[in-house]
C-alpha cells in the first residue's frame, strides 16, 4: 500500500475507526512494505509523520521502533512529544541514544522524557540517566528522576538531590521508605530554625508516606514538629495517623503549642471520629476539657457521639465549669438530647438576666418540649410587630423540628395557615425555618399544610425574590427526600410545585439524587414518572425530563425511560428546550457518536451547537468538514449568510486529518482577516491559529504586525502553541519591548523550552549585546534557566559591559544564583551585595534548603556582608534572614547583637531583635542574645523626653520582655534556657515582667517566688498583674468579657485555671499589694472560664476584704455577672 492510497482511505473515517485501520496495518502487510510506508510517510507533512508514528507504534518492529527512536527530535513539537512516549513506553530507544539526545534537547523535550519514564516505571532508564542529566542539567533535572528509580539508588543519591527534589509528593508516594529514612536523618541534623521551611517543602512527601508507615510519621512530629498546629501538607491525613496510634496523636494535638489550633484541626470529621471511638475514656476526657472552651468545636466533637451518649460527654467536657448561671449558647443547646436539653433551658429561664428579656425568654424557649413551648411561641405569632412575629415563626418551627416527630411537626404547620394574610418578610423567615427543619421529618401527609403555605406564598402581591428562592430550596428538599424515600406524595407534591414555580419563571435546582438514591433505585423512580413525562411531552413541556437527567448524572445515562423522553425533547418547538435535550442526549460515551448523527439528520444547523460540534471535533470527524469550511447549512440554529467560526480547544485538531486541519486554518484567517468584524472576534481567531497542529510561524508572523494592539497581542500569545515554537524565538524577543512587552516577554519563555539550548546563545547574545532592556532581561533568565553552552561567559561580558542598566543587571544577580556551581557566579554575587539595593537584594532571595549543602556556608557569609550594609532596607532583610543562615556563619550572631546595641540607627533594631531570639531559642544563642541585653542595660540613655526620641534604651529593653514573651508561647521547652539567660542581666521591673508573662503555672511555688522580687511601685505591680493573666485569655484587672454568648474565654493554649487556683489562693493571703493586685488579676482572667465557680467567687470575696486599700479597690471593680 502506498502513501497516497491510504490517506484516501482513511479521510472519511471517524477518529475510532481511522485508529482501528492504522492500529490494524502491521498484520496485513509485510514488514518490508510497512516499513517503506512508514518511510514515505515520514517524508511528508506534520499530519502524515503523526500517522506514521502511529503506525510504528502499533507495529512495534525492529524498524518501527527504529523509526520512533528518530523521531524524538522531529522539529514539530506535537510529534517529538509523541515519539518520546512511545520510545519510552515501547523501549525504542536505550540508554546510549537518550543519554544522546539529552545533551542538547530542548526543556520540554528532557521534562516530557522525564515524565515518561516516570509514568512508565523505566526504572532502567532513570538509574542510566540521573547521573549525565546530573552532570549537563543539573540537579533539579536530575531529581525529576528519583520516582523512577530504585529504593537503593534513591536511598544513595536523596541526601545529595534533595534540596532540588521539585515534587516531593510524587516521590513520597512512589519511594515512601527511603523518603521516611533521608527525613530522619536530615531532622536530626537540621538547625532548629530551619524546621518551619523544612516541613514546608518537605512536608508532601511524609503525607504520602502515611499509608506506608504512619508510625514513623508520627515519630518524626512527636520529635521534630514544635510549630503552632500541624504541617499543612498532614492535615489532610490527619485522620489516618490518628487511626494508627491514636493516643500518640491526642498528645501531639494536646501539646501547649498545638491547643491553640485544636479548633482547626478537628473540623475532619475522620479526626474526631477516629479520637472518640479509638481513645480511652481518660485520654478523651482530656480532649474534651481542651475544646470546652470553644463551642463551634465542642458542638463538631459532641455531634460526634450518638445522641444517648452525648450527656455523659458534655458533663465531661464541662467538669470543674460551675454552669449554674451559665448560659448555653444555642449551638450548644441543638446537639444535647432532648431531656437535657429541656433541663438546661429550663435553668435557663430562671436565670435573672434571661428572665427580664422578653426576647431572651422567647429563644431559650423554644429549646423546651414542643408542648411546654407552644403557647408562648404561638403568642409571639400575633404579635403587633412584624419583624417580632416573623421572628416567633422561625422559633416555632425550629421547636417542632427538634422534635423530630412527624405529627408535632404537623401541628406547627397547621399554624402557618394565619401567613395566608400576611406580610412577605414573614412568610420569607418561616420558609427558611422549614428548610432548616431536619430533611427525614417530612412526611406525605405534611403535603397539604405545605402545598396551602407555597400557594398563599406564590400568590401574594408582595413576593419577593428571596421568598421564591427559599420556596425552592424547600421544594427541592420535598422532591429529594420524596425521591430517596419512594414516597409518590411527596413527589408529587414537589413536581406540582416545580411546574408552579417554573411558570413564575423560577427554575428550582434539586441537586443531586445519584448520590442518595439506593442502587437500582433510580429506574423506580422514572418508570413511576413516565405517565407524567409522557403527559409533559404531549403539551410541550420538559422541565421534569431535564430536572431528572440533570440530577441522576450518569445514572440516568442507564435509564431507557429517561433516553426516550430526552429523545422526545429533541422534537419539541422551542428552540430553547432542543438545546437542552441535545446536550443531555448526547452525554452518554457510549451512544453519543451514533446519536449525534440522528440529530444532525434532524437539523443539519445543529452542528454549530457545543455539545454537537464537542462529539463531531473528538468522534465523528468524518461529519466536521461542513463546520471548519465555513459551510454550515442554514437551519433553525444558524443562518447560512454567516459564517461560523468554532472554538477549538487544544487537543481536538490532533484527532484531525490533515485536510481538516487545512481547512480550519483557513477558516480562522478568513475571520482573522475580516476587517467588518468587531475586533474581539478577530483577535479570537487568531489566538485559535496557534491551537491548529499544523500552524506554523508564517501563519502568525503577519498578525505580529497588526494595527490593532488585542489582534497583535493574541498573535504574540499564539506565537508558542504553534507546531513549531522554536522558530518565533527571535520575533517574540524583537517585541519584548514598548506595550506588548509583558505578552511577549511571557510568550518568549515558552519559545525557548522548544529551543536546543545550543542554538539559544546565536539567539540571545545580539539581544544582550543591544536589546531593549526588557529584552536582555528576559535573555539573561533564558541562559541561565536552559543552561545554554557557554552561559558563564555570557553573563559575565554581560555583567562587566560598561553602562549596562541596573535591571540587566539585577537579572544577572538573579541567575547568578540559580548557577552557584560556575565560577562568575561568585564574583557577581559578591558585587552584587556590595552594589545597588536592587542588586542586593537579588542575592537575598534564597533559603538554605535551596541551595546545595556545599554553597551554604559561602552564600550564608554573603547575607551576613549585606546585614552590614549600609543602604538600611538591604541591612533590615538581610537582618530578617539572618537566623536561617546563622548556622553557617558564626558571624551572624555578632551581626544582630551589634545591631541592636547601636542607637544610633532606629530603622532596623527590632528586626534584629526578633532575628536575635529566634536564633536563642532555635540555635543556642542565648549567650549572644544575653551579653547584648546585658550590655544595653549597661549603656546609659541618650535621650530622655527629646523631641524626636525618648529613653531608646529602655524602649528596647521592653521590646526584648515583648519579643521572649511571645516566643516562649510558640516554645516553651527551649525559651526557658533563654528566659533564665536573659533574667539574670534584667533590670526591674522588666524581669519581673519577663517571668510573668512566661510564669510555669505547672510548678507549685512560681507565682510566689515572682511576688517576692523586688517589683517596686504600685503601677509596676498591676503592670506585672497584667503580664500574668494576659496569657490566660484577659488583657488584665481592667478588661470586661462583653460577649452574650461567650461563655468560655478563647484562649485555647491558656493554662488551666485549676493549676493557677491553688496558687492564687495562697498569694491572696499575703497583706502585701503585690500579690493582692496578682490574685485579682488572675480572678479576672480565670473565673469566667470556670463558670465563676464558688472557689473563685470566694477568692474574689476574700480580696475585696483584703487589707490593702488598691486591692479591695481592684477587687470591686471585678464582677462574676453583668447586672
Amino acid at each position: 500500500m502506498r502513501a497516497d492510497g491510504l490517506l484516501a482511505e482513511i479521510e472519511s473515517l471517524t477518529y475510532r475507526a481511522r485508529c482501528a485501520r492504522l492500529a490494524a496495518l502491521h498484520t496485513r502487510m509485510d514488514p518490508a512494505d510497512l516499513s517503506h510506508l512508514i518511510g514515505e510517510l515520514d517524508g511528508r507533512g506534520a499530519y502524515e509523520r503523526s500517522v506514521g508514528l502511529f503506525i510504528a507504534a502499533a507495529a512495534r518492529d525492529e524498524a518501527s521502533l527504529a523509526h520512533i527512536a528518530a523521531a524524538i527530535g522531529d522539529a514539530d513539537a506535537g510529534i517529538a512529544a509523541s515519539a518520546i512516549g512511545a520510545a519510552v513506553r515501547l523501549g525504542a530507544a536505550g540508554a546510549p541514544a537518550l543519554k544522546a539526545f539529552l545533551g542538547d534537547a530542548p526543556a520540554e523535550s528532557r521534562a516530557l522524557l522525564y515524565r515518561a519514564v516516570r509514568r512508565h516505571r523505566r526504572t532502567d532508564l532513570a538509574e542510566d540517566l540521573v547521573a549525565p542529566v546530573g552532570e549537563r542539567w543539573g540537579d533539579r533535572e536530575a531529581a525529576a528522576l528519583l520516582p523512577a528509580c530504585g529504593a537503593e539508588v534513591v536511598e544513595r543519591l536523596l541526601p545529595g538531590l534533595a534540596y532540588a527534589v521539585p515534587n516531593w509528593s510524587t516521590l513520597g508516594h512512589v519511594h515512601p521508605g527511603p523518603v521516611l529514612d533521608h527525613a530522619e536523618r536530615e531532622l536530626a541534623d537540621l538547625p532548629r530554625q530551619l524546621r518551619a521551611a523544612w516541613w514546608i517543602s518537605r512536608g508532601p512527601g511524609l503525607a504520602e508516606a502515611v499509608r506506608h508507615d504512619p508510625l514513623r510519621v508520627i515519630g518524626l512530629l512527636e520529635a521534630y514538629w514544635d510549630r503552632p498546629g500541624l504541617s499543612s501538607a498532614l492535615v489532610p491525613k490527619l485522620g489516618a495517623l490518628v487511626a494508627a496510634a491514636p493516643e500518640r496523636m491526642a498528645d501531639l494535638l494536646l501539646r501547649p503549642v498545638t491547643r491553640p489550633s485544636l479548633g482547626r484541626l478537628l473540623q475532619a470529621r475522620s479526626v474526631r471520629e477516629g479520637l472518640v471511638r479509638l481513645l480511652p475514656e481518660p485520654r478523651l476526657a482530656e480532649l474534651l476539657r481542651a475544646v470546652r472552651e470553644d463551642d463551634a468545636t465542642l458542638v463538631l466533637v459532641l455531634r460526634t457521639f450518638p445522641p444517648s451518649r452525648r450527656e455523659p460527654v458534655f458533663d465531661t467536657a464541662l467538669e470543674g465549669v460551675d454552669l449554674s448561671a451559665r448560659e448555653l449558647a444555642p449551638a450548644v443547646l441543638e446537639v444535647l438530647p432532648l431531656a437535657r436539653r429541656a433541663r438546661e433551658a429550663r435553668r435557663m429561664l430562671g436565670l435573672r438576666k434571661v428572665a427580664d428579656d422578653p426576647e431572651r425568654v422567647l429563644e431559650v424557649t423554644a429549646f423546651l418540649p414542643y408542648d411546654q413551648a407552644t403557647e408562648t411561641l404561638r403568642e409571639a405569632t400575633r404579635r403587633s410587630d412584624a419583624e417580632e412575629r416573623g421572628h416567633g415563626y422561625t422559633l416555632l418551627i425550629g421547636c417542632a423540628g427538634r422534635s423530630r416527630d412527624p405529627e408535632i411537626f404537623t401541628d406547627a404547620l397547621e399554624s402557618l395557615a394565619r401567613l395566608r394574610n400576611e406580610q412577605d418578610p414573614v412568610r420569607l423567615k418561616a420558609l427558611t425555618a422549614l428548610t432548616a427543619v431536619p430533611p427525614g421529618l417530612l412526611r406525605a401527609g405534611h403535603t397539604p399544610a405545605l402545598g396551602r403555605f407555597v400557594e398563599d406564598a406564590l400568590s401574594a402581591r408582595d413576593l419577593s425574590y428571596q421568598t421564591g428562592r427559599a420556596i425552592s430550596r424547600l421544594v427541592a428538599l420535598a422532591f429529594r427526600q420524596g425521591a430517596s424515600r419512594d414516597d409518590p406524595d411527596l413527589t408529587a407534591f414537589a413536581l406540582d410545585a416545580m411546574g408552579t414555580l417554573a411558570d413564575r419563571g423560577s427554575a428550582v435546582n434539586t441537586g443531586r439524587l445519584d448520590d442518595c438514591l439506593r442502587r437500582g433505585q433510580e429506574h423506580e423512580l422514572v418508570r413511576g414518572l413516565v405517565p407524567r413525562l409522557e403527559r409533559d411531552a404531549a403539551r410541550e413541556e420538559f422541565r421534569l425530563t431535564f430536572v431528572l437527567a440533570t440530577a441522576l448524572r450518569r445514572r440516568g445515562e442507564d435509564v431507557p425511560e429517561l433516553q426516550a423522553a430526552l429523545e422526545r425533547a429533541l422534537h419539541a418547538k422551542r428552540d430553547s428546550v432542543i438545546t437542552q435535550a441535545i446536550a443531555h442526549w448526547l452525554r452518554p460515551p457510549r451512544t453519543r457518536a451514533e446519536r449525534v448523527e440522528h440529530v444532525i439528520q434532524v437539523d443539519r444547523s445543529s452542528m454549530v451547537l457545543p455539545a454537537v460540534f464537542h462529539v463531531l471535533a473528538t468522534e465523528r470527524t468524518d461529519l466536521l468538514q461542513p463546520v471548519l469550511s465555513g459551510d454550515v447549512p442554514g437551519g433553525r440554529f444558524w443562518r447560512r449568510s454567516v459564517t461560523f467560526v468554532p472554538h477549538v480547544r487544544r487537543p481536538w485538531p490532533r484527532r484531525w486529518t490533515a485536510a481538516q486541519r487545512a481547512a480550519y486554518l483557513r477558516l480562522l484567517h478568513r475571520a482573522a482577516t475580516d476587517r467588518s468584524a468587531p475586533e474581539s472576534e478577530r483577535a479570537r481567531a487568531v489566538r485559535l491559529i496557534g491551537d491548529v497542529p499544523s500552524s506554523s510561524a508564517e501563519d502568525l508572523r503577519g498578525y505580529l504586525r497588526a494595527k490593532e494592539p488585542l489582534v497583535r497581542r493574541m498573535a504574540l500569545t499564539a506565537a508558542p502553541w504553534t507546531a513549531t515554537p522554536q522558530l518565533m524565538l527571535g520575533d517574540l524577543l524583537d517585541r519584548a519591548t514598548g506595550d506588548d512587552a509583558h505578552v511577549a516577554v511571557y510568550a518568549a519563555a515558552r519559545a525557548a523550552r522548544f529551543t536546543p539550548p545550543s542554538a539559544l546563545p546565536a539567539v540571545l547574545e545580539p539581544v544582550l549585546a543591544g536589546g531593549k532592556i526588557t529584552a536582555r532581561k528576559e535573555a539573561v533568565r533564558l541562559l541561565a534557566h536552559h543552561r545554554a553552552p557557554g552561559a558563564g561567559d555570557v553573563l559575565a561580558q554581560a555583567w562587566d559591559q560598561p553602562g549596562q542598566h541596573r535591571d540587566v543587571r539585577a537579572a544577572l544577580a538573579s541567575a547568578a544564583r540559580r548557577l552557584l556551581d560556575l565560577p562568575v557566579s561568585e564574583r557577581i554575587l559578591t558585587e552584587a551585595v556590595d552594589g545597588s539595593r536592587d542588586l542586593a537584594r537579588q542575592v537575598l532571595g534564597a533559603e538554605p534548603l535551596t541551595v546545595e549543602p556545599r554553597h551554604r556556608t559561602r552564600y550564608a557569609d554573603l547575607v551576613v556582608r549585606a546585614a552590614r550594609s549600609t543602604d538600611p532596607v538591604v541591612r533590615r532583610e538581610a537582618l530578617g534572614g539572618l537566623p536561617h543562615w546563622a548556622p553557617w556563619s558564626p558571624d551572624a550572631i555578632p551581626a544582630l547583637a551589634a545591631e541592636l546595641r547601636d542607637l544610633t540607627r532606629t530603622f532596623t533594631w527590632r528586626t534584629a531583635l526578633d532575628a536575635l531570639v529566634t536564633c536563642a531559642i532555635t540555635d543556642d544563642a542565648r549567650i549572644g542574645l544575653r551579653d547584648a541585653v546585658a550590655a544595653l542595660a549597661a549603656t546609659g540613655e541618650p535621650a530622655d523626653a527629646e523631641q524626636e526620641r525618648d529613653l531608646p534604651v529602655a524602649q528596647r529593653l521592653a521590646a526584648v520582655v515583648t519579643a521572649l514573651a511571645q516566643a516562649a508561647l510558640a516554645d516553651r521547652d527551649h525559651a526557658d534556657p533563654v528566659l533564665a539567660a536573659v533574667d539574670e542581666v534584667l533590670p526591674e521591673p522588666l524581669g519581673a515582667l519577663l517571668a510573668a508573662a512566661t510564669l510555669r503555672w505547672d510548678r507549685p511555688g512560681t507565682l510566689a517566688a515572682l511576688l517576692d522580687r523586688p517589683i517596686g511601685s504600685a503601677f509596676a505591680a498591676a503592670e506585672v498583674a497584667g503580664a500574668l493573666a494576659r496569657p490566660l485569655g484577659d488583657g488584665g484587672p481592667f478588661a470586661g468579657r462583653p460577649a452574650p454568648y461567650a461563655p468560655f474565654a478563647p484562649f485555647a493554649g491558656a493554662a488551666d485555671p485549676a493549676d493557677v487556683l491553688s496558687q492564687a489562693t495562697a498569694v491572696a493571703e499575703r497583706d502585701d499589694l503585690a500579690a493582692g493586685v496578682a490574685a485579682v488579676a488572675l480572678a479576672q482572667a480565670c473565673g469566667p472560664r470556670t463558670g465563676w465557680s464558688e472557689p473563685w467567687r470566694g477568692l474574689l470575696r476574700g480580696l475585696r476584704a483584703h487589707p490593702h486599700p488598691d486591692v479591695s479597690y481592684l477587687a470591686h471593680r471585678v464582677h462574676t455577672t453583668t447586672e
